[in-house]
């Protein structure tokens, strides 16, 4: 196959400097290429200038150099946020062992009052925009609620339950949803209940109530893991050296810190709260506030437990078939309240207060009306101090009156039950004028249950 040679020199030009476009028209008059090239690897370039090699340019003919970056801006908010972070980490710190988690407790709230009332005043209305219908909403604002009071603790379970108690105005997600808050609360360390009862006493709590980790003799024992553990205080099971079962109930000790900030929360976000949906909430604060300051207060209590008392000793309807316990001032302080040790039965267990009495003849339920407590085993108090000092049951079980097989009860009537708390609140509110809230309410067999029958309708 021929090549013309005309195109293949236009082609060559193309891909030439100018210099080297010179050259090539000078070689092509010394050097003729053949008309028969066909391979382009055949071409050849020739360079007739002559041959300089590279010398870098001198200093002085090179532009002035640019300044260095430095970054100020960067290193300024750097600076800052290392500045932030410190000043965050040591506030929590702080806030964690000085104020109890007050203020990460506050925050928290402040920012889920934020989210609740975005979410309702966006979706509250017939067809919600977002998050599917007015049921979905109140179901997942009351967990939202619900998840809040049970993560702050302390006074916000007061709260919670105050709420409860009035969950006759809310919907039926937050009624179902705050029915919960009766639960029990996680209870506190040992090292804590020591440290309200020396701050209270000065005393340690085997010099000031007598009792003895180890089972020493001549003197009592206490349990060391709380019986039961509510919002602001936990409860400790005790037998004194007199032989004098006592129930120790303890406060928590960070709530004394933290009822300050939490009631101020509460005040800001039902005052914010008043003004977003012109909802009187803010009207309850007063009523409120008061409350759990009375419910952090022992001393209060205690007085109050003996008026109760006083009350129902002058009243023929309800002596004899309401007891309440007495409480030992001389061991009781603000925080720290010493009361007798009552064996009973809830009065929501229907099923343990109806089923017959399996126990002996004429005696009633342990403890009643001065029945002796059977005392536990000296020995295996002593072994189960010292093996498992963190999970102590060392109170008796003393359920003896329901039988080998365990599936016996009370034997009382539900109605005669009922009516006697019928009386009792009925003689508060309108015979007294002063009612008193019971957070514990346990039922008593006076004796068998024909005997307890024929009692009841004396």
């Amino acid at each position: 196959m021929d090549v013309c040679l005309r195109c293949l020199v236009r082609t060559q030009r193309k891909h030439l400097w100018p210099s080297q476009n010179v050259a090539f028209k000078q070689s092509k008059l010394l050097f003729p290429t053949s008309p028969g090239l066909t391979s382009r690897a055949s071409r050849r370039y020739i360079q007739s200038q002559q041959f300089k090699p590279f010398v870098p340019p001198p200093p002085s003919s090179l532009p002035k150099a640019a300044p260095p970056r430095t970054y100020h801006r960067a290193r300024k908010w750097i600076r800052r946020l290392l500045y932030l972070a410190i000043s965050l980490g040591v506030a929590y710190e702080v806030d964690q062992y000085f104020l109890y988690a007050s203020l990460t407790r506050s925050a928290r709230t402040f920012w889920l009052g934020l989210v609740v009332a975005t979410d309702y005043k966006i979706n509250f209305r017939a067809h919600p925009p977002l998050g599917g219908s007015i049921q979905d909403l109140h179901v997942r604002n009351a967990e939202r609620l619900f998840d809040l009071l049970r993560t702050n603790g302390g006074l916000y379970l007061k709260i919670g339950q105050a709420i409860a108690m009035q969950s006759a105005i809310l919907p039926p997600e937050f009624q179902k949803m705050f029915s919960k808050m009766f639960d029990d609360a996680p209870q506190n360390s040992w090292k804590d209940v020591e440290r309200v009862i020396f701050e209270d006493f000065g005393k340690t709590p085997e010099e000031f109530f007598g009792v003895s980790f180890v089972g020493e003799p001549g003197k009592g024992v206490m349990e060391r893991t709380a019986r039961a553990s509510a919002s602001v205080a936990q409860v400790h099971w005790a037998r004194l050296a007199d032989g004098r079962e006592v129930a120790i109930k303890i406060q928590k000790r960070e709530i004394a810190q933290q009822v300050g900030w939490d009631l101020w929360t509460f005040k800001v976000v039902t005052r914010i709260y008043t003004w977003l949906f012109d909802i009187p909430l803010y009207n309850l604060v007063p009523y409120i506030s008061e409350r759990l300051l009375l419910e952090t207060d022992f001393a209060n209590e205690a007085a109050n437990s003996e008026r109760m008392a006083k009350l129902v000793a002058g009243e023929p309807r309800l002596r004899g078939r309401v007891y309440i316990p007495k409480v030992f001032h001389e061991l009781s302080s603000k925080r720290v309240m010493t009361a007798e040790w009552i064996e009973g039965v809830r009065l929501w267990d229907k099923e343990t207060l109806t089923r017959p009495w399996q126990g002996r003849w004429r005696q009633g339920s342990p403890g009643c009306r001065g029945a002796p407590l059977d005392s536990p085993d000296q020995q295996r108090m002593a072994e189960i101090t010292r093996n498992q000092p963190t999970e102590e049951h060392l109170k008796p079980d003393r359920d003896w009156w329901k039988g080998p097989s365990g599936k016996g009860g009370l034997g009382v009537s539900l109605k005669d039950t009922m009516q006697t708390m019928v009386d009792l609140f009925s003689a508060q509110m309108f015979l007294w004028g002063w009612v008193r809230r019971a957070t514990v309410i346990l039922i008593r067999a006076t004796s068998s249950y024909e005997d307890y029958r024929r009692e009841s309708r004396n």
